[in-house]
């Protein structure tokens, strides 16, 4: 310090000097610090599972500045203070603060937010915290869904909801899913449970898959309840994808094929020949070697796109989803294409109090079609496994030494010989030409108006129309028009046009009180509907050019003097009309109850004395995982016991059956009156004022539970259901009745059984994950009554099914008091002659053959129901592959296998056959005797299937410029069955009442294959 101020220094050098070293000094002290506290921070952010997060936001407390986290969770970010707090946040879970302190790398967990815990279920008519049902209710998010290329929305729920059976026994790209919900619930009415999608009702093919959010499934009656007459089958809530501000584009693409799953085994052209060169049969060798099946088959192309964009502001936002598919058949000329659109719009104003919600949605769906009034004429399929092999499918490649014993015909085509009533497969299919069109379209408004946040009042709107056009035709080519009937060509044209319109108003009010909470909801409903049709039909063309276009140049009334071309139009209304109420109510979060009422007035039921019906439902539960008992219990989440019971109805098909319904008759009697002639109106059915709803009544008690941090979970469900004033036709005396029978409200059939869900996490790790779920269900019905003191049958059963030609009028199902539906009524077979005649137990448990059984010797041979169901779904994750595995089963019933009983009998040696029928029975010797139903073609149908299985791979974000994700994934549907069943697949068809019945004439089950991509932009 002496040195700098020595004498003789210049004050200007002085001043530079000292300025330069404080300068220096102070930079250098900013710079140790700056190094000292400037720094990068990196850490890791993942879930409650150690599962890597995705996109969590990093922020420095205090600042705009940060970042996500990548694909792996890792961060990076730069701090400047040793006092650095992050903030860590990602949806659904609870945002932390971290103070990072002297460190430079961090690991922050999150967990899961009790928002994000609280799962909610659709319910009627609103929504529920899932901890807080009281009923049997299932719910599938569109993430468990079943993946792939699936024909309708039902197919998402194969094996996901215990008790839920849905069934596809066809290939036929037109068929829809055929569903059922705890049994057998009616002897005429309808069993499909009610479909409502976004709260109106409507069809599962007229929504598109890839537009769905959610699917929840009201199982018990004190769920269904609060829908009345419409709800005994159970509930589908379907809830589509909704709008929000986020603007995104969402496409869904895939490209495919089928193949038959499975073949039968029938004689080729050359082993046929050698068959009647041997002497075995005697038949025409034509000259050919034709494979029937394959002439008439093709490997179909199948394709689909969903394209969904969203978007708009927080007050006024936008969803389009648009939906197209073509599906090939497997059979030519059985082809479905279908276009869905829908549009929803919302928008919000008054801070939010006042919502209004609009969507528009359209189906257009066109498919051909080989048979009247039908899709695919499934009589050319038993037809290509029966018709001769050793035609070919030409007349001109015949030979020329047999021409004379095919039936005189002038088309181009080969047909069998004048003996046999089948045409040339190929030739039914290309000579009959169909299209059906169907549009429907429905517009629907919501308006919410909510002053405060305790009340809320909702208004719904909708208009529905379906609209079918149909047209059909056979040329002069077609075998069955031209030699069978001796017509020149065939048309039939026809329209179908339903209007639906709804209208439902709801006010709740919601409020906690203390430990009360209470929630009340009370609405009124009016729906009508108007159905109508037309259909003509028309032959005898002078020209092949028209068809259906031109029907009216027909002379089909030449065939008959006098007589007049089939005409026909009809025009039915209905209304209906509700009133309906719930309250729910907790108390202390513990004990839950729900008690709902629905009050209902259907037209159908005018000049009835029960126009109007009530349904009431009440449900208790119990959070017993709540109380302080279980407070220390730590691997119990969550446990809750409930208990229902609900009334439910069902409505006939037909109106006016209470009344005298007057209609002229099919000849048009007249009598003179008043100078003229007058056509008679006469009674159509007996009139029933006592006519009212059939009943279901139900009572179901449940356990949910929620063990080791969630990673096991699940629910019990056990019910039993009475459907009581069964409608059934009564044989009644005339006089007094106009007619022999009267529909009355006699009977009762009843169901109980065992329902079982669980769900486990497997794994959860940051490369690997397996997520699994199991159903069980188990049902048991039988018809309790069927008779009272005014209406009774003969005796307490009758028979239904029948066996077809040449069996025509055999039964093939009884139904009886005491007795499960769906019973198999036949002979039993113990044996066979050594001529090949059948031995049969008689009812006495005596063998007596073929020629001396009589028809008090038949019994129950099987049951068509199964008793037991099973679905194991697995979902695997690692790293960027996913894979999904859908398998499920049905145990306990029979089939009967009708392609085996009328194709494996050589007795029709003109014809083809399957090849058993040429081996011998019990390996004693080859049947020779006549078509006869019996158990030997009742077989147990149990089955195991591989229902579908997609692998996946998801792409890194921004893998490919401006698309936010990728994802490839190839699929297969249908992909294996494990069954000792011989016919082609296991899972069948049937009426109600008739259940088991394996036809003959089919649609061959089918496995298809789909390479498929999702992308998000």
């Amino acid at each position: 310090m002496k040195n700098m101020f020595s004498k003789g220094a210049h004050p200007s050098e002085f001043g530079h000097r000292q300025t330069t070293m404080l300068m220096l000094g102070l930079f250098l002290l900013v710079s140790q610090c700056l190094f000292a506290q400037s720094r990068i921070i990196k850490g890791t952010v993942y879930d409650e599972h150690k599962d890597a997060l995705i996109g969590a936001s990093v922020i420095l407390k205090g600042t705009s500045q940060g970042t996500i986290t990548d694909i792996d969770g890792n961060f990076s970010v730069e701090a400047s203070d040793k006092n650095t707090v992050l903030i860590v946040s990602y949806i659904g879970y609870d945002a932390q603060e971290i103070n990072v302190g002297s460190q430079t790398f961090v690991k922050v967990q999150l967990k899961p937010s009790s928002l994000a815990l609280e799962e909610v279920v659709v319910v009627g008519y609103g929504s529920q915290k899932k901890s807080e049902l009281t009923a049997a209710i299932s719910s599938v998010k569109s993430s468990d869904f079943v993946r792939g290329n699936v024909r309708d929305a039902g197919q998402l729920l194969k094996g996901k909801i215990a008790g839920l059976s849905i069934v596809n026994s066809t290939g036929d790209p037109t068929e829809n899913s055929s569903i059922l919900l705890r049994g057998t619930n009616s002897l005429q009415g309808n069993n499909s449970p009610l479909v409502l999608i976004d709260g109106i009702p409507g069809d599962l093919r007229t929504v598109a898959p890839e537009d769905i959010a959610q699917i929840d499934v009201l199982k018990d009656g004190s769920s269904a309840a609060i829908y009345g007459t419409r709800a005994t089958n159970g509930v589908i809530l379907v809830t589509t994808r909704k709008a929000n501000s986020d603007f995104s584009i969402d496409y869904n693409g895939y490209v495919g094929t089928e193949e038959f799953v499975k073949t039968e085994r029938v004689l080729t052209g050359d082993e046929f020949r050698s068959l009647i060169q041997d002497g075995t049969i005697s038949a025409t060798d034509f000259g050919g070697n034709t494979d029937w099946l394959e002439a008439i088959t093709r490997t179909p192309v199948n394709h689909g796109h969903n394209l969904s964009v969203k978007g708009g502001s927080e007050k006024t936002n936008y969803l389009l989803n648009v939906n197209y598919k073509k599906n090939q058949g497997i059979f030519k000329k059985s082809d479905n294409e279908a276009l869905i659109v829908r549009l929803a719009v919302n928008h919000s104003m008054l801070n939010d109090k006042l919502r209004l919600n609009v969507s528009v949605n359209s189906n257009t769906q066109n498919y051909t079609t080989t048979g009247d009034g039908s899709s695919f004429n499934r009589g050319v399929y038993s037809a290509a496994l029966v018709t001769n092999p050793t035609l070919p499918i030409y007349k001109q490649d015949v030979n020329k030494d047999v021409l004379s014993s095919m039936p005189e015909y002038d088309g181009p085509w080969a047909q069998p010989s004048a003996l046999v009533a089948i045409a040339n497969p190929l030739s039914t299919i290309e000579t009959a030409n169909g299209r059906h069109h169907r549009q429907r379209t429905r517009l629907n408004g919501n308006v919410t108006f909510q002053p405060i946040e305790s009340l809320k009042f909702n208004a719904l709107l909708s208009w529905d129309r379906y609209y079918e056009t149909r047209g059909y035709r056979e040329t002069f080519d077609n075998f069955n028009t031209t030699v069978a009937h001796s017509r020149d060509g065939f048309a039939s044209r026809g329209t179908c046009e339903t209007t639906d319109q709804l209208f439902e108003f709801t006010a709740q009010y919601s409020e906690v009180f203390g430990i009360h909470n209470i929630s009340v909801l009370g609405g009124y409903g009016y729906q009508k509907n108007i159905w109508e049709d037309y259909w003509m039909r028309n032959w005898n063309f002078p020209t092949d050019q028209f068809g259906w276009d031109n029907i009216a140049l027909g002379r089909g009334d030449s065939d008959i003097a006098g007589a007049a071309i089939p005409i026909n139009s009809n025009k039915t209304s209905g209304n209906l009309i509700s009133f309906f109420g719930r309250i729910n109510y907790i108390l202390a979060g513990k004990y839950l109850a729900t008690i709902s009422v629905r009050h209902e007035a259907d037209s159908k039921f005018v000049g009835s004395d029960q126009v109007w019906g009530t349904f009431p439902a009440v449900s208790l539960a119990w959070r017993i995982n709540e109380e302080n008992f279980m407070k220390n219990i730590k691997w119990i989440n969550s446990l809750k016991l409930r208990a229902g019971y609900g009334v439910t109805g069902i409505a006939p098909s037909n109106p006016y059956l209470a009344t005298y319904r007057l209609g002229y008759t099919s000849n048009n009697d007249t009598f003179y009156y008043n100078g003229q002639w007058v056509n008679k109106l006469t009674p159509q059915s007996n009139p029933n004022p006592e006519f009212t709803w059939e009943k279901k009544k139900e009572f179901n008690v449940g356990l949910d539970f929620s063990i080791l941090k969630d990673r096991i979970s699940g629910s019990v469900d056990a019910y039993y259901r009475k459907t009581v004033d069964l409608l059934y036709n009564y044989p009644v005396p005339v006089p007094p009745n106009v007619y022999g029978t009267t529909l009355a409200n006699v009977g009762t059939i009843s169901n109980k059984g065992l329902e079982i869900l669980l769900n486990g996490v497997v794994f959860n790790k940051k490369d690997f994950g397996w997520n699994t779920t199991l159903t069980y269900s188990t049902n048991k019905n039988k018809l309790d009554k069927l008779n009272n003191s005014k209406y009774q049958l003969a005796n307490d059963y009758f028979y239904v099914g029948d066996a077809q030609a040449p069996m025509s009028g055999v039964p093939t199902h009884r139904v009886k008091v005491g007795e499960s539906i769906g019973q198999i009524w036949g002979w039993k077979v113990l044996d066979i002659t050594e001529d090949g005649k059948w031995i049969y137990e008689d009812q006495n448990g005596n063998a007596v053959e073929s020629k001396d059984v009589k028809i008090e010797d038949r019994k129950v041979i099987g049951n068509g129901l199964p008793k037991h169901y099973l679905g194991w779904n697995n979902d695997f994750r690692y790293k960027n592959f996913d894979l999904s595995v859908t398998m499920r089963g049905a145990f306990g019933f029979q089939n009967i296998n009708f392609t085996r009983l009328h194709y494996e009998n050589y007795r029709d040696q003109a014809m083809n056959n399957l090849k058993a029928g040429y081996e011998k029975v019990f390996g004693k010797a080859v049947l020779t005797d006549s078509k006869q139903f019996n158990s030997y073609y009742v077989e147990d149908g149990d089955y195991w299937k591989i229902d579908n299985i997609v692998l996946g791979y998801n792409f890194k974000k921004d893998f490919i410029k401006g698309i936010k994700g990728m994802r490839l994934y190839f699929s297969v549907q249908n992909a294996l069955t494990i069954t000792g069943y011989k016919g082609l697949d296991p899972e069948v068809g049937g009426s109600l009442l008739t259940p088991g019945t394996d036809d003959r004439n089919k649609y061959p089950t089918t496995r298809s294959y789909t390479f498929g991509v999702n992308l998000n932009f």
